[in-house]
């Protein structure tokens, strides 16, 4: 069985709010420069589960890795 969503089981399992989700997904088809999983007609214009959730891990990798640093305690 192939993993694929709607774009409304993707809003339920990203646990967005809908009106935000949206939002973001019809920017991210708009970018032509996204990789984020596009429509596939062969699958009833449904999305790749495996490959919304990898980009996902990917953006969120990339955004959260700079900013997680050891803090310095200052002790006084």
């Amino acid at each position: 069985r192939v993993g694929v969503v709607t774009d409304a089981e993707l809003i339920r399992r990203s646990g967005v709010p809908e009106r935000i989700m949206r939002g973001i997904i019809k920017a991210m088809d708009a970018d032509r420069r996204s990789d984020f999983p596009k429509k596939q007609s062969l699958f009833g214009n449904r999305r790749h589960w495996p490959s919304v959730k990898a980009y996902f891990e990917r953006m969120h990798e990339h955004k959260i890795k700079p900013s997680v640093q050891p803090r310095e305690r200052h002790y006084g």
